[in-house]
């Protein structure tokens, strides 16, 4: 019998519609696993539950959890695939993957049964992982202000309501951005390191080993860029952000490691 690691989020999205760790459960059982069943936790350390061998590792949860749960693979060492099954308010890398949002059974089904992909991982500062976005400007103070409760009650629509409300009045920041050795100066509302994206606004590839840097100008023009290492310095500590999560810092630094997790 093949064994899992199970990483559920028992607050992530508002699963009002759906008992989902029965639903996982019995999608488990019926592909014939055997599984070790874990909670998320406020500061958390998950490097534990790593020091076992698993057939999959599933986690049940928004790209913030989906995060956490590579970051402590990545510092693992940990090569196991990874299968997500979205519970979050965004869920970006399900829409990037096609992974199904509304049926937690399904998502764990595909991921089980389904063939697995290779991507990139980001790695911020040294410390940090991600597989979505770095962001430092306006998506990182919109990411701040806008409520849990909110998202829990509404998902993405939450940050449209924050948007509406607070885009006229937030500033543009000078920043310096170092992109594999090219300089840039830059005034910009904000800054976006990709390594995927839902939306078609420019052509990104979670595999191809390359990072995609996309600047807003203070006089809304959009500039793209693409290179493996990116620095952006601002003159003082400032915010950003990491799959969501928000975080606080003067130098942000993003490296690309290459075809480093396995997905279904």
């Amino acid at each position: 019998m093949k064994n899992a690691l199970v990483i559920y989020n028992p607050v992530s999205g508002h699963k009002k519609w759906a008992d989902v760790p029965a639903a996982l459960q019995d999608t488990l059982k019926k592909n014939d696993y055997e599984w070790k069943w874990y909670e998320t936790q406020p500061k958390q350390d998950l490097a534990p539950l790593f020091k076992e061998n698993y057939y999959r590792i599933v986690v049940c949860g928004g790209d913030g959890t989906v995060a956490e749960v590579v970051r402590a693979m990545m510092e693992a060492k940990v090569k196991t695939p990874l299968v997500v099954v979205p519970q979050g308010s965004a869920n970006l890398l399900a829409l990037t993957l096609g992974i199904s949002l509304l049926q937690p059974g399904r998502a764990l089904q595909a991921g089980l049964t389904g063939k697995p992909r290779v991507l990139d991982v980001m790695r911020v500062n040294r410390v940090h992982y991600g597989t979505i976005a770095v962001g430092r400007g306006y998506d990182a103070f919109l990411l701040q202000e806008t409520p849990r409760q909110l998202k829990r009650k509404l998902g993405l629509l939450a940050y449209a309501w924050v948007f509406f409300k607070t885009v006229l009045f937030y500033h543009s920041q000078p920043y310096k951005i170092t992109i594999d050795g090219q300089r840039h100066s830059v005034l910009a509302r904000s800054v976006m390191v990709l390594n995927m994206l839902p939306f078609p606004l420019v052509p990104i590839r979670p595999d191809d080993g390359v990072l995609n840097v996309l600047i807003l100008t203070s006089k809304g023009l959009l500039e793209h860029y693409t290179g493996k290492t990116i620095s952006i310095k601002s003159p003082k500590e400032l915010k950003f952000q990491l799959d969501g999560e928000v975080l606080k810092s003067k130098v942000v630094n993003i490296e690309t490691l290459p075809a480093a997790l396995t997905i279904l």
